[in-house]
């Protein structure tokens, strides 16, 4: 019979906390010790992750498998990779909290293929830094938006709950995830109070 590995999908608790942090922190089963750790805090929804290495801007972190699998239902711990699709993280990826100025950038290359799913440094990291990623980069819909916190002066974005609210011209200036920017298109192609050229301008912020 088979064992499940510690650090395995069926074993990762994490998302079953509920952001609970000190219940995470005694059920917690590091996933990538050699290059993140979770820093677990009181509270709710109060951990973060840092990194353990220097990253150089695009350089992989890691890629999501063998831990990340697809999610039959969307939770404020999934992650959506179309349209419809979400998937798990299963892994200490799941304490990488949103920033609205980013260090990482979470890649969904093809929705139904693991093996292009991937944290990737989106600009130069240090050890010790505290890991974020842009949640409208991969999420249409936040399950539970929420006020920012990031602490970033002049690029904070107040009220997150997905790219749905964020304009063209704010969005543009993120790296964003190709099913994202597909709904966005879709969206301004339905605005019925746009003209045509101004729908085109908007277009334009997406190539």
């Amino acid at each position: 019979m088979m064992t499940s590995n510690p650090t395995s999908p069926a074993t990762y608790q994490g998302h079953l906390t509920a952001g609970d942090g000190v219940l995470a922190s005694r059920l917690h089963k590091p996933t990538h010790p050699s290059l993140v750790q979770v820093i677990f805090n009181n509270g709710s929804y109060n951990s973060h992750l840092i990194s353990l290495q220097n990253f150089s801007r695009g350089q992989l972190i890691t890629p999501f498998s063998p831990h990340a699998d697809f999610a039959s239902t969307k939770s404020y711990s999934t992650v959506q990779t179309g349209r419809n699709t979400h998937i798990e993280l299963n892994s200490d990826l799941l304490y990488c909290n949103h920033s609205c100025d980013p260090n990482v950038s979470f890649v969904i290359g093809d929705a139904q293929d693991k093996s292009s799913w991937k944290a990737v440094a989106e600009k130069d990291i240090s050890k010790g830094d505290i890991l974020t990623f842009f949640y409208p980069s991969t999420e249409w819909h936040m399950s539970q938006p929420f006020d920012c916190a990031c602490g970033s002066s002049s690029h904070c974005l107040g009220k997150i709950d997905g790219a749905h609210s964020i304009n063209p011209a704010t969005l543009s200036k993120y790296f964003v995830n190709n099913h994202i920017l597909e709904l966005k298109r879709n969206q301004i192609h339905a605005d019925t109070t746009l003209s045509a050229d101004n729908k085109q301008q908007l277009l334009n912020l997406l190539q």
